[in-house]
């Protein structure tokens, strides 16, 4: 009964969502589509998990309505027009996006040797049979397996960038697939799927969220080049990983046929439907994270860097477990926004979220406010599972790219004397 009914919830949603923001691919859609698929997942019970209380079913559809609320305060605007994009501002646009992509490379350089110096000075033995080790050390807070500090989070800006850089051109060039790639590295290096998760959101959502000035193709070459290098990274870094391997104590018959066919099947499940479940058991004990500082997730990134520089609290990457009774510490973005601003929050964050959203979607009339966009949107598709701002990749590429964008755009407007020469022109004519 509860499968249909959230059935019918997300069908009505998706059709306000529709009216609200007037086409059917937007933020209130996307929020609609991944809440439902984890609820869903959810409702299915391949897995027998604790139930959610009632608490946390208010909590998630009080948010559910609040990011809705907050887009529909500010859709009553008119969309405001897009001025077309300059030759000038995308070459700047496509050094830039080389400038960072070159500077991930390195880093990746740098990773390799660390990864071959602390694991196995064969670097293909390294990735393959010491892949558990690179994967611990990525879980310590001090591990030195990292490339160059801030550096290696670059590519993520310039994929963002990326796909704006591919929608003003009309097409998917080299330039476009070059964050990407770099990211895969990276990823297969550190035996991470979150960087390729995030790179391929950053330029996916970036590519829609640009208004189109030119009609956009993509050959049937490059969209199946896309999905094979997302799958075949993603297939390599699961295969080497030894948590997707194993099988849940409490997991049904029918997942179990499954994961004959398809191994990762029990932990791509469980990710996707577990969240939820351990939102409402943080709900049940949210004393046991202490007494933390004002936004501490929100503003994890900010109290790390204060931290270095001697200032604040230093926020550690990885978060407390809660059991479900399977361990997560991923319970949706709700956790994180409870813990930093308490009940009023899960209303007022989303709230805001929405109408950030809605204004920059009929705002589109710079690049930096379509970069932003798109990071906004980035938060929307990961908010089922955790609030993805929490992360240092997702952090430096949303400053980056929009420092970038913005430098991009006062660039690539005329000189006063240009302008000048410019208006007398037009008046002469």
């Amino acid at each position: 009964m509860a499968f249909i009914l959230l059935f019918v919830w997300g069908v009505v949603m998706l059709l306000l969502a529709r009216w609200v923001c007037g086409n059917w691919l937007n933020h209130l859609s996307l929020y609609t589509f991944v809440w439902t698929l984890s609820l869903e997942a959810h409702e299915l019970h391949w897995i027998r998990y604790n139930s959610i209380s009632t608490e946390a079913w208010l909590y998630i559809f009080l948010a559910w309505a609040a990011i809705y609320l907050g887009t529909a305060a500010v859709m009553y605007r008119g969309e405001r027009p897009v001025p077309a994009p300059s030759r000038d501002s995308l070459r700047r646009l496509k050094l830039v996006i080389v400038i960072l992509s070159l500077s991930g490379l390195a880093s990746c350089l740098v990773l390799a040797r660390q990864v071959t110096a602390e694991v196995d000075p064969n670097l293909f033995i390294a990735l393959t049979v010491g892949a558990p080790k690179i994967y611990a050390a990525g879980l310590e807070e001090t591990g030195n397996l990292v490339g160059i500090p801030y550096v290696a989070f670059l590519p993520y800006a310039a994929c963002a960038l990326a796909g704006v850089y591919s929608a003003r051109r009309g097409r998917i060039e080299w330039v476009s697939t070059f964050p990407l790639i770099v990211v895969a590295i990276a990823a297969i290096l550190s035996v991470s799927r979150w960087g390729v998760m995030l790179a391929t959101a950053l330029f996916l959502l970036s590519l829609y969220a640009t208004p189109k000035t030119r009609p956009f193709s993509l050959t049937f070459a490059q969209k199946a080049g896309l999905v094979t290098g997302c799958v075949a990274c993603l297939g390599l870094v699961s295969i080497a990983r030894t948590d997707l391997s194993g099988e849940f104590s409490e997991q049904s018959k029918a997942l179990q046929s499954i994961s004959t066919w398809v191994p990762p099947a029990p932990s791509f499940y469980f990710y996707v439907s577990a969240p939820p479940v351990g939102l409402s058991e943080y709900l049940r004990e949210p004393s046991r994270e202490g007494n933390l500082h004002w936004g501490r997730y929100t503003f994890a990134s900010v109290y790390r860097l204060f931290s270095k520089l001697g200032f604040g609290n230093y926020v550690p990457f990885h978060q407390e477990f809660f059991s479900t009774p399977e361990p997560i510490n991923t319970c949706t973005y709700l956790r994180e926004v409870h813990s930093d601003f308490g009940v009023i929050g899960v209303f007022v964050f989303p709230f805001l979220l929405g109408g950030l959203a809605g204004w920059l979607s009929i705002s589109k009339s710079s690049l930096a406010r379509v970069v932003l966009l798109a990071h906004i949107y980035v938060i929307v598709l990961f908010s089922f599972t955790y609030l993805v701002v929490i992360t240092g990749q997702f952090f430096q590429s949303l400053v980056v790219s929009v420092i970038a964008a913005i430098f991009i755009g006062r660039q690539s407007r005329p000189s006063p004397a240009k302008w000048l020469v410019r208006a007398v022109a037009r008046t002469a004519a």
